[in-house]
């Protein structure tokens, strides 16, 4: 009896040991079930927000509203679909510093990363009493990802013949009278892109890139970005250079996705239309003349209606002519109005809300076009402008010399190029084309003629276009976002450390 009684015992304390032991290894698990089950919940969280980027992707404007960036709008949790364990998310905008709340009225400064041009989203998930926080970096890339995007280096084949629609690493490659050369002086202040090669003048020096953070990239099967013919010379690479990238950045084939968004949310004139945007009205005015004695005036408040489209009238034959150039207009009432039945926009002037200009046929700017500036005269705020032509976009240029100018737009010539009106007179005095934005052009266009006529090329990277478009022209590129970069972050590291959930460095 007395063993009996010794082995019981014996028994009873060795199934309390196991039941104890067994007790604290189903707390663990479930810890640890808690702890993957939250950090699912974060990760439903990002790509529930990445969906709605893209099907929002047509409107630009979209996460600027803030409200959007916080869990339904409040930063409240938000249960996981179809899950059945209670577990939740919710989400907040990561600030850029000095911001303390997201800023309706600049958000760009108050959401952007400046250095990597995302924005990043705080992603938090909750199961039982564990809870984990991914932040997330949100960036689309498309032509205006890039200062400078063309397929071709060449000139355009309608002036230069058939053999410039050749890339400088075939055999054979362009004629020589499509070669257009990088020179001396030539500042390219920003990522640049191309299907192409550069080619660089003899002895030239030009600057591609500010910070080894933009890449220079050539879509050439070849180990250079240079074309072999001159070499890359002096030119000096600032930027990181990538030769043969996995993935090809599409160029949009024309713009008439812009007319439907132009009609239902703009304004569209058919033939020539001259406008002078004014920010202090956010008013566009000036006239639409599709012949010589037909014209109407023409006032649109941009701020309502941020998009305006010309197309071509009846009797419109496109046709162009880079060094002999003319403006035909009005001699009746009212006169000197530039006229045509082509969907042509003229336009100058100031702007401070978001616009979209786009022609069926070519944009040519008639004198500075610009925005709200810092002291280093890079574009400030959230509006931004695009210019779209499916011909070309030019500058007004009539020989009589070569005036600085300066164009602060995303400027997009879906089937041409980007060119100076009679670029090779004006005189010897060179000026120079400042370009705050990006330029994305099928063949590249030409501003002037080494040292002897138009203009030199100041060009910089208008950051804020990494991620804010002008108006509806995601519905043009049809440009998906995707994830950047995902960490899954620490609430006990310190705030000045990359892994804690308070950083908000780079």
């Amino acid at each position: 009896m007395l063993l009996a009684l010794v082995v019981l015992a014996v028994t009873a304390l060795l199934t309390g040991a196991v039941f104890v032991a067994v007790q604290g290894d189903t707390s663990l698990a479930r810890v640890d079930l808690d702890g993957k089950r939250a950090y699912s919940a974060a990760q439903a969280g990002v790509q529930a927000y990445l969906y709605n980027l893209n099907v929002n992707s047509t409107n630009s404007q979209w996460w600027e509203t803030c409200s959007h960036d916080l869990s339904n709008g409040t930063g409240a949790q938000i249960a996981v679909p179809g899950s059945s364990t209670g577990t939740t998310y919710k989400f907040s905008p990561v600030l850029i510093p000095p911001a303390l709340t997201c800023s309706t009225s600049d958000p760009v400064h108050s959401l952007i990363d400046p250095v990597t041009g995302t924005l990043r989203i705080k992603f938090t998930g909750y199961s039982g009493q564990a809870q984990r926080t991914i932040v997330a970096s949100f960036k689309t890339v498309s032509p205006l990802s890039y200062l400078w995007y063309t397929v071709h280096e060449t000139e355009d084949t309608v002036i230069g013949g058939s053999t410039c629609s050749r890339f400088y690493y075939q055999n054979p490659g362009p004629a020589s009278s499509c070669q257009i050369v990088w020179v001396t002086g030539d500042q390219m202040n920003g990522p640049l892109y191309t299907q192409d090669q550069l080619l660089i003048n003899p002895g030239g020096a030009p600057v591609f890139g500010r910070t080894s953070k933009d890449t220079i990239v050539s879509q050439t099967p070849t180990t250079s970005v240079c074309a072999a013919v001159n070499g890359c010379q002096r030119a000096v690479f600032t930027g990181q250079t990538v030769s043969n990238p996995p993935n090809q950045v599409p160029l949009p084939t024309d713009n008439s996705n812009l007319l439907p968004d132009a009609t239902t949310h703009g304004k569209v004139f058919s033939g020539t239309t001259t406008l002078s945007v004014d920010s202090s009205t956010n008013l566009a005015t000036g006239w639409n003349c599709p012949s010589a004695t037909t014209c109407t005036a023409v006032s649109v408040d941009i701020s309502q209606f941020p998009i305006i489209y010309a197309t071509n009238a009846s009797g419109c034959t496109s046709s162009y002519d880079p060094t002999n150039v003319s403006y035909p207009t009005t001699s009746g009432n009212p006169a000197g109005r530039y006229y045509g039945p082509c969907g042509d926009i003229y336009i100058s002037g100031t702007y401070d809300t978001p616009l979209t200009i786009a022609a069926a046929n070519n944009v040519i700017v008639t004198g500075d076009l610009t925005t709200n500036e810092d002291a280093n005269g890079n574009p400030i705020g959230s509006a931004t402008l695009g210019l779209v032509a499916n011909q070309y976009v030019r500058v007004k240029h009539d020989c009589s010399g070569n005036p600085d100018r300066t164009i602060d737009a995303a400027i997009l010539t879906l089937a041409h190029s980007f060119f100076v009106d009679n670029y090779d007179c004006g005189g010897s005095s060179l000026g120079t084309l400042t370009v705050h934005g990006a330029i994305a052009q099928f063949y590249r266009g030409i501003v002037g003629q080494v040292g002897t006529s138009g203009y030199l090329k100041n060009y910089n990277y208008d950051d804020r276009l990494g991620l804010i478009l002008p108006p509806y022209l995601f519905d043009l590129q049809n440009t998906q976002w995707g994830v950047y970069r995902e960490t899954l972050c620490s609430y006990t590291a310190a705030s000045t450390l990359p892994a804690s959930c308070a950083y908000t460095g780079t």
